[in-house]
């Protein structure tokens, strides 16, 4: 490890405190960042680790500037800019159970009510911050725990220090994909492109009653590219073959008369059966690190508290809990539902918090699926309701403000894992980035709830164009147990068997050394289909283009972030077009351009991935 006697001259710089500075660009970086990417986490279900990022924009802006100051304004930015983008994944993944629920049910879609949204968003943000950051001693010392994102931003930051000249070009790399994700998704939503481009379809007269088609489409939509292109291909693969399953069984529901649902109790199903494994996974793996820690003595001083950091913490969730016990109130719960699920929802979030930053540590930030173990405390909060009398939409209303500020928790000890660990990586103190932390995050639940309400305005939440696949899965559920009081024992068995199928290759693979997580395969079967088919081509670019280079491509980085941001860009203007009362339809073509648009729409995704096969050969470097 590095420590911060290694860049003496870092200290010795006259000028504006590095660290103040990263504590601004990474805020400002947060809140763009958060906001951003909020319709594209509603389309794909899906969140990338965004610290590798913050990093290179902050290194390709300001490094000429800095010099030897570089090194801590990196740290403390990628912290702080990092932040906003949990909050982004707890909302989005969560909040619009309301919206989906209501249309379900054919009842007046409710707004999306900010207010509300903020507290819950904040409350979930204290809590999550307080509780992993009294936590971090046990996260970073475990040798084990890969720490992907942390590792990748770790060696951006030195790469930055020692090799400047290696600083990536923006305009091949983040500039071409802006410009690509902008252009490719205004002219699919403005319908001169075709977002599924082909389908791939296969008659199988032998399943089912009367045979089943199975179809898989191939989409053109720049988000599904980018995002494929920033995870592991293993990671990538998992997803994509629930997403087949997803495929196999819309197709038999469709032919055997089922609910069209059948896919999410099937992906639930296989999600429970892989938290419960990652649950006890982290506590008996827990209870070892702690014995081995006091056996050994091991001791880390980055890791010290000192006691005012303590006490903020403390500070930090006695505040969470006090704003989560007011979502009650102000919902309308009777004192014994507000003690008892008020009880339970905090001893959940200080358990799950901790789960999620130790997955985070194990498969990396983007292949954490935090919606699992959102799952499992959703669940877990609703029979508690449901035991007290809680029933109906009136229980379901009350209950989810509860499940957003429990997943922003958790969302937000997914991100700061791997943020600490950067700190500590290059040798600062850990503490020195909990300000940042809390800041970034605090931004965040301002801003997304604000987007999450323009994004739901012009797009509806629930609908293709926003299909919010977490909150549409979590709605079946809900509907289930409050409404229906009938869960589908058929489709619930056979994702409990697919779970255990994945969790034996899971710890198959973990004796060997690979990372196969059980819970990215549950997630993909959940969403569309054509999400995972997107993911994997984004992928299989990436790691063709990258073959015989070094691990980390800062270009390729960049220009999967561009696609990410360009594509979500587009539909934000478009979205304030809309509420505006703008009339667009004039601005695309007169009829339907049919296999043009087809034809057009591959063209667009066969130059994305060849950007983002060309952006990870090229590496990291200037001029090569």
């Amino acid at each position: 490890m590095r420590t911060q006697s290694s860049h003496p001259a870092e200290e010795k710089q006259e000028g504006m405190d590095p660290g103040r500075l990263g504590l601004a660009w990474g805020f400002v970086i947060s809140v763009v960042l958060s906001a951003a990417l909020v319709i594209s986490a509603a389309k794909a279900g899906i969140t990338p680790g965004v610290s590798p990022l913050v990093v290179l924009v902050g290194w390709v802006s300001l490094g000429a500037v800095l010099g030897p100051r570089l090194k801590r304004f990196l740290a403390i930015s990628q912290v702080t800019g990092s932040a906003g983008a949990a909050v982004t994944a707890g909302v989005v993944f969560t909040a619009p159970i309301i919206q989906i629920l209501y249309a379900e049910l054919g009842l007046e879609v409710p707004v999306v009510n900010v207010p509300r949204l903020i507290v819950a968003s904040l409350s979930g943000a204290l809590l999550g911050f307080g509780f992993v950051g009294l936590a971090t001693r046990r996260f970073l010392t475990d040798p084990r725990l890969p720490a992907p994102e942390a590792v990748a931003a770790d060696r951006l930051i030195e790469t930055a220090v020692e090799r400047p000249e290696e600083r990536p070009r923006l305009g091949p790399s983040l500039g071409a994909g802006l410009v690509a994700g902008f252009f490719a998704q205004g002219a699919i939503l403005l319908g001169w492109l075709r977002e599924e481009i082909f389908t791939f379809t296969w008659h199988l007269r032998r399943i089912g009653p009367s045979g089943l088609e199975l179809d898989l489409p191939i989409p053109a939509a720049p988000i599904y590219l980018g995002i494929g292109a920033l995870l592991t291909l293993p990671t990538a693969i998992l997803v994509f073959a629930g997403g087949l399953v997803n495929a196999l069984t819309t197709g038999y529901a469709a032919a055997a008369g089922m609910p069209d649902t059948t896919f999410r109790w099937i992906g639930g199903a296989a999600m429970v059966v892989a938290v419960l494994y990652s649950l006890v996974s982290y506590l008996l793996e827990g209870r070892r690190d702690n014995v081995a820690a006091v056996d050994s003595g091991s001791a880390d001083a980055l890791l010290e508290l000192s006691p005012r950091m303590r006490l903020l913490l403390y500070a930090s969730i006695v505040s969470g809990a006090v704003l989560l016990l007011l979502l009650m109130v102000l919902a309308g719960a009777a004192t014994s539902a507000v003690v008892i699920l008020g009880g339970v929802a905090l001893l959940l979030v200080s358990l799950l918090s901790g789960l999620g930053g130790l997955l985070s540590l194990q498969v990396g930030s983007s292949a954490s699926p935090v919606s699992g173990t959102v799952f499992m405390g959703m669940l877990v909060l609703s029979l508690t309701a449901l035991g007290i009398g809680l029933t109906g939409v009136e229980g379901v209303v009350l209950l989810v403000p509860l499940v957003v500020a429990a997943c922003v928790a958790i969302c937000a000890a997914n991100d700061s894992s791997q943020d600490y660990k950067t700190m500590q990586l290059n040798g600062y103190r850990v503490e020195d980035g909990f300000l940042g932390q809390l800041l970034g995050l605090i931004g965040g639940a301002i801003v997304v709830p604000l987007t999450l309400w323009l994004a739901h305005e012009a797009y509806t939440l629930g609908s293709p164009d926003l299909p919010a696949p977490q909150a549409s899965f979590f709605a079946t559920v809900l509907q289930s147990l409050f409404l229906d009081a009938e869960i589908p024992l058929g489709p619930v068995t056979v994702g409990g068997a697919l779970g255990l199928l994945a969790v034996g290759i899971e710890a198959a693979g973990k004796r060997r050394g690979l990372i196969l997580s059980s819970l990215a395969f549950a997630v993909g079967i959940y969403l569309p289909s054509v999400i995972g088919t997107g993911i994997i081509l984004g992928s299989i670019a990436r790691f063709l283009g990258a073959r015989g280079n070094r691990p980390a491509s800062h270009g390729g980085i960049l220009n999967a972030a561009g696609l990410i941001t360009g594509d979500a860009l587009a539909s934000l203007i478009l979205g304030v077009l809309i509420i505006a009362g703008v009339d667009y339809t004039g601005w695309g073509p007169a009829t339907a351009p049919g296999a043009l648009s087809g034809l057009g729409g591959g063209g667009a995704l066969v130059l994305m991935l060849a950007a983002i096969a060309w952006n990870h050969r090229r590496g990291s470097a200037v001029n090569n």
